[in-house]
């Protein structure tokens, strides 16, 4: 795990990051206030890369993962104001708050460096931390208990890419009429009159 994505992962699971705590909703039983999965990848040169989707209960939300590029961290940030980021890191936020009676309570989140496997993690207001670790193909299955909880997360970040693609496509629009005119052909320069012929020839 590289060190910008350790910093960033700390961050959430720390909850007295989150801002105006007081106002923070506590949802549920265990009062969750932050919640979120981490999955685990190989790249292309067979090293584990994680990757978390997390989300708070005042709509805001993040996804970081590890890459090769020179930061080492790649990502989306968004959802505190209004939108489908938004709207999906409720629902997630729902879901978890729950399913946190089924998770187990820990005193850290251990890296996911199983690819096949995801864990899923909440966070109490009290700072309280539940985790729990199953198969991915377990945690995609709809009879699963955890199958809301994780199926939000994977939304959640369906709606970040969204956005993105979204936002791309917008700037692509903005520079095509700045190429359009860039390769439109200029026109000639007037040519000037000839003069007349004064030699009387």
């Amino acid at each position: 795990m590289n060190k910008a994505y350790e910093t960033m992962r700390a961050f959430w699971l720390d909850v007295n990051n989150l801002q105006h705590k007081k106002e923070v909703p506590l949802l549920g039983e265990q009062k969750i206030c932050v919640a979120g999965v981490e999955m685990a990848a190989v790249d292309t040169q067979g090293k584990i890369k994680n990757l978390m989707i997390a989300a708070s209960s005042l709509g805001n939300a993040s996804v970081y993962f590890e890459n090769n590029s020179a930061s080492g961290l790649g990502g989306f940030t968004g959802g505190a104001a209004s939108g489908p980021v938004r709207e999906k890191a409720l629902r997630l936020m729902q879901a978890a708050a729950g399913a946190a009676g089924r998770l187990q309570e820990a005193s850290s989140l251990t890296p996911q460096a199983n690819p096949e496997n995801v864990t899923l993690f909440a966070l109490s207001g009290d700072g309280k931390l539940f985790v729990q670790e199953l198969k991915e193909a377990d945690a995609r299955n709809p009879e699963n208990p955890f199958y809301p909880f994780f199926a939000y997360t994977q939304q959640l970040l369906g709606a970040f890419r969204a956005e993105q693609e979204k936002a791309e496509a917008a700037q692509t629009a903005a520079e095509q009429p700045q190429k359009q005119e860039q390769s439109a052909p200029q026109p000639a320069a007037p040519k000037e009159p000839e003069k007349p012929d004064t030699t009387g020839k």
